[in-house]
């Protein structure tokens, strides 16, 4: 079995969304806040390096961190990102 599959992603679609994070007010009623986000939509990229184990598919992922949005807000469409995804551990 692969112990990480490495693949490339090209950005196809980025929107601003509403979503939801935990307050920093400890003393909140509602630890939640509402936050704009951005949801970033991926499509696997074609041919070499991986040729025909280019997989199909989407990557579709909201992101409420402002920081972390920037990457993909700020990136131009057709932007390849590359992804490795590797088992994680259970947490005990």
């Amino acid at each position: 079995m692969a112990e990480q599959i490495h693949a490339q992603f090209s950005l196809e679609e980025t929107a601003r969304v509403r979503c939801y994070t935990r307050s920093d007010d400890s003393t909140a009623q509602n630890p939640w806040i509402q936050v704009e986000g951005c949801r970033a939509r991926l499509s696997p990229v074609q041919g070499e390096p991986f040729g025909s184990a280019t997989p199909s598919g989407s990557l579709e992922m909201v992101i409420a961190n402002p920081e972390a949005a920037k990457m993909f807000l700020d990136a131009p469409l057709g932007q390849k990102y590359d992804v490795l995804i590797s088992p994680v551990e259970p947490a005990e």
